[in-house]
């Protein structure tokens, strides 16, 4: 049995500021910047300033079948975390670019075609709509969440526990929209307002705070020409 995967998974970026509603309404102060506010699992807070966001791919083949999801996440370089969702995965044809000769620039023109805006998009409005219909509704079987520490090198996710725990990933609001590109031309974003109580657990198990619930809303970013600028530069 041949077995093939291969994922890429750029870090992803977004700001964010302050939001409330009740669990039961329309949310009516939507963030109006990518980034998330409120409390990690180690008690801490994601920061506010120099928030990046970024989205991108990934292919998963195994007996030569293949499937490919999109990841989107914010990065805060001050405080050294990035958060990022993988949306769920959808069936390819058996040919994908795979491999590390291969140019981004294919992998993302392919997805395009594959997997493109409109279907993203479909993701989050069908998320949205089930948890506008059922308070208690939560996405947490669609989207797989991961808080990186980017200083420390380990990672917070629910897929640590023993016994899963579940818990509240909420899409609250899809806003479409565009965005220049470094050469003036308008690109299709779409921007996704999640709200977070979810149970989490450290990869290394010699963390101080092993473990704790990511309480709070986040605002991603998806833009159709994937640009990676923002998350790359360092300085």
């Amino acid at each position: 049995m041949m077995k093939n995967a291969f994922k890429i998974l750029p870090a992803l970026l977004l700001i964010f500021v302050s939001f409330s509603c009740q669990e039961n309404e329309e949310p009516e102060n939507l963030l109006d910047q990518v980034g998330f506010e409120g409390t990690l699992p180690d008690g801490s807070n994601f920061g506010t300033t120099d928030i990046r966001s970024s989205n991108g791919t990934g292919i998963f083949g195994i007996n030569f079948t293949y499937q490919g999801n999109h990841d989107l996440a914010i990065r805060s370089i001050e405080k050294g975390w990035t958060l990022s969702i993988e949306i769920p995965k959808k069936d390819f044809p058996n040919n994908p670019p795979i491999g590390g000769s291969i140019p981004m620039q294919v992998v993302f023109d392919y997805f395009n075609i594959h997997y493109p805006y409109e279907d993203v998009l479909g993701v989050f409005m069908s998320e949205k709509e089930k948890a506008k219909r059922e308070v208690s509704y939560s996405s947490f079987d669609q989207f797989r969440v991961l808080l990186a520490n980017d200083i420390k090198y380990y990672f917070y996710q629910p897929e640590y526990f023993y016994q899963p725990k579940g818990g509240k990933v909420r899409v609250l609001a899809v806003n479409e929209g565009m965005i220049k590109d470094l050469g003036g031309n308008n690109i299709r974003k779409i921007e996704v307002t999640i709200e977070f109580d979810l149970p989490m657990k450290a990869s290394d198990a010699s963390i101080e705070i092993l473990e704790g619930n990511l309480k709070g809303v986040g605002r991603f970013r998806y833009r159709e020409d994937f640009y990676q600028g923002e998350f790359e530069k360092f300085d």
